[in-house]
C-alpha cells in the first residue's frame, strides 16, 4: 500500500461527534395488511414493571440510532444469586423484529443480524461494546433467579457528520420535499463515521460507490472535506498496477481490502475526485490523486473493442442489484460520464494534453456508442454483448455518457420507464442517477416528480432513513434472498438531498 497516501488519509481523520438518545417508550408490534411490510407499531406504554423468565418487551427510540447500547440492571427485592440472561434484538423497521431471526434463509451470513446474548453477574449499568444501528430495541429475559429490573434505557449514538453546518431549507419550501430531505440527511448522517460508510447495520465498510454519491451529497449538507479526503487518499494507497481499484476496502484493524475490481465503481472513483476538486478547489489534494484517477480511466478505455463499444467487462460491474442486469452498455456509458469529468479536471489542472486525449477519445466513444448501440426504431440503446437487453439503466447512462441527448435521449428514458418489457432500478442508487439523466436533459419537473413519487414513497411508508433496495409495491425485494438482512439505512439512498438542495430549494 502506499504510504504516503495512508499517512494523508489518517491526517484527515474525522473526530466523531455524540449524542444520547434515551427512551422508556414500549410498542409492540401487530400486522397491518395496508403497512409496506405487513406490519406496524401499537403504543404499549412507558417501562415501568419488574420483569420475570420468559418476559419480553420492545422499546422504541422513536428515530434511527447508530451507537452504543446501555441501560441499568437491578434486582426488584432479594439479591440476584445467579447471572442474569438476556437477548437482544435490534430493528431498524418493525418488520425485523416480526420475525425469529433463526427462520433467516438468506445468502450473506447471519451473524449480520444485530442479535446479542449477554449475561450480566452483578445489578449495574450495563453497557454493550458493540455498535449497533436501530430504532426498535426487543429486551427478552431468558433466565434470571428472581425478579430483575430494568431501566435507564440510552444509546451514545455517533457520527462524523457536524449538525451545526448542516443549513435549513428555505421557508417556505413544499412540505413533501422538506420530509424527504430531512430523512435523506439522516440518512447520510448515521453512515457518516470514520469513513463513509456504505451501511452501519451491515458491512460498515467503504465503497466507491456509495461514496460518490455519499460526497456529492455532503457538499450541500454538512461539508464534511476532510472526510471526502480521506475516502479518496484511501483507495487511491489500494491501487495495484494493471487493476481496477477495489470496489470496497475495511479500516480496521487496518486497512484491508480483498481482489474484487469494479471497473464501473472504479470510474465513479475518478467522478468523485472530480466532484471534489469542483466543489472545494483543492488543488493539493486533485494533484495528489490525479495520476490515480488518469490510471484508472485509461484502464477502462482498453476495454473498448475495435468497433469503438465495450463487448465484455473485467471484473465485477455493478450497476444495479436488478437482477440478470446486463452490464456492457451501462458501463460505457459510466466510461464516457467519467471522461468528461476527467477532461475538465485535466484542463484545471493544466494537463491539456491528458485533457484532449480524453476528449477524443470521449468524441469517438460517444459517436460509436450511438452508431452501434442506439435501435432508432425502438428508441433505445440495445447491445449485442448485452444480448440486447433492453434497460432503463443503458438508457439511463448512455445520456450521462452523452450518447444520447436531446429528444432522442427523453424518448429513450420515457419509453425505458414507461415499457412493461424493460429492467427497471431496484436500488435508491440507480435511481439517483436517472434522477439525474433527467436533469441533464432538462427534465426538471419529471425529475421532481421521480423523487417525491420514489424516495417520497419510502418516507409514507414510515422510513426513518431511506433503504438499501426498494420497489414500490415489492416488499419482498432482497439482494440477499430475505429482506431482514437488508440494510434500512443504505449510504448509497442519500442523494435527494443533493438534488433537493441544489435544483429545488430556491430561496
Amino acid at each position: 500500500m502506499d504510504k504516503f497516501f495512508l499517512e494523508k488519509a489518517d491526517i484527515n481523520t474525522p473526530k466523531l461527534f455524540e449524542k444520547e438518545v434515551t427512551s422508556a417508550k414500549t410498542v409492540k408490534i401487530v400486522p397491518d395488511e395496508s403497512a409496506f411490510f405487513g406490519v406496524r407499531t401499537e403504543d404499549a406504554g412507558e417501562l415501568d414493571r419488574i420483569f420475570h423468565p420468559g418476559d419480553r418487551f420492545i422499546l422504541d427510540f422513536g428515530d434511527h440510532c447508530v451507537g452504543y447500547l446501555s441501560f441499568r440492571l437491578r434486582h426488584a427485592d432479594r439479591y440476584l444469586d445467579a447471572p442474569v440472561r438476556l437477548r437482544l434484538r435490534f430493528g431498524e423497521i418493525p418488520y425485523e423484529l416480526s420475525r425469529e431471526f433463526s427462520d433467516y434463509h438468506g445468502g450473506l451470513c447471519a451473524s449480520w443480524l444485530q442479535e446479542d446474548i449477554i449475561n450480566v453477574d452483578f445489578p449495574e449499568i450495563v453497557r454493550l461494546p458493540r455498535r449497533y444501528c436501530f430504532r426498535y430495541l426487543e429486551v427478552t429475559v431468558l433466565y434470571t433467579p428472581r425478579d430483575v429490573m430494568l431501566s435507564d434505557f440510552s444509546v451514545r449514538c455517533v457520527t462524523s457528520a457536524d449538525r451545526s453546518r448542516l443549513k435549513p431549507l428555505p421557508a417556505g419550501i413544499d412540505p413533501e420535499l422538506a420530509a424527504i430531505d430531512r430523512v435523506a440527511a439522516k440518512t447520510l448522517e448515521d453512515c457518516m463515521q470514520t469513513a463513509y460508510e456504505d451501511g452501519p447495520k451491515r458491512d460498515r465498510r467503504l465503497w466507491t460507490g456509495d461514496l460518490r454519491l455519499q460526497a456529492l451529497t455532503d457538499h450541500y449538507l454538512f461539508g464534511n472535506n476532510a472526510l471526502a479526503r480521506r475516502c479518496l487518499y484511501l483507495f487511491a494507497a489500494c491501487e495495484e498496477d494493471g487493476k481496477f481499484l477495489p470496489g470496497c476496502l475495511y479500516q480496521k484493524p487496518a486497512v484491508f481490502y480483498d481482489d474484487m475490481q469494479m471497473p464501473d465503481y472504479a470510474l465513479l472513483y475518478c467522478a468523485a475526485l472530480c466532484d471534489y476538486y469542483e466543489f472545494t478547489k483543492d488543488t493539493e489534494t486533485a494533484k495528489d490523486l490525479f495520476p490515480t484517477a488518469v490510471r484508472q480511466t485509461k484502464l477502462a478505455c482498453s476495454l473498448i473493442g475495435e468497433d469503438g463499444v465495450i463487448h465484455s467487462v473485467v471484473g465485477w460491474c455493478f450497476i444495479d442489484w436488478a437482477p440478470n442486469i446486463r452490464t456492457c452498455a451501462p458501463l460505457q456509458g459510466v466510461l464516457m460520464y467519467t471522461l468528461e469529468k476527467m477532461a475538465a479536471l485535466a484542463e484545471a489542472l493544466g494537463e491539456n494534453s491528458i485533457a484532449d486525449e480524453f476528449i477524443n477519445t470521449l468524441e469517438l466513444s460517444r459517436k460509436a456508442a450511438y452508431q452501434v448501440l442506439f435501435d432508432k426504431e425502438k428508441s433505445a440503446i440495445l447491445s449485442p454483448s448485452d444480448d440486447y437487453q433492453y434497460s432503463v439503466q443503458a438508457q439511463a447512462w448512455m445520456i450521462l455518457g452523452g450518447a444520447l441527448i436531446g429528444e432522442e435521449g427523453k424518448a429513450a428514458l420515457t419509453h425505458a420507464l414507461a415499457s412493461g418489457d424493460s429492467v427497471k432500478p431496484v436500488t435508491p442508487y440507480m435511481h439517483h442517477y436517472v434522477v439525474e439523466a433527467m436533469m441533464k436533459l432538462g427534465m426538471k419537473e419529471e425529475a421532481l416528480s421521480y423523487i417525491k413519487s420514489y424516495w417520497g414513497s419510502m418516507v409514507k411508508h414510515g422510513a426513518d432513513t431511506f433503504w438499501e433496495a426498494y420497489v414500490p409495491g415489492n416488499p419482498d425485494v432482497s439482494p440477499y434472498s430475505d429482506i431482514i438482512m437488508n440494510s434500512y439505512c443504505h449510504a448509497w439512498s442519500c442523494s435527494p438531498s443533493y438534488f433537493i438542495r441544489r435544483y429545488f430549494a430556491e430561496a
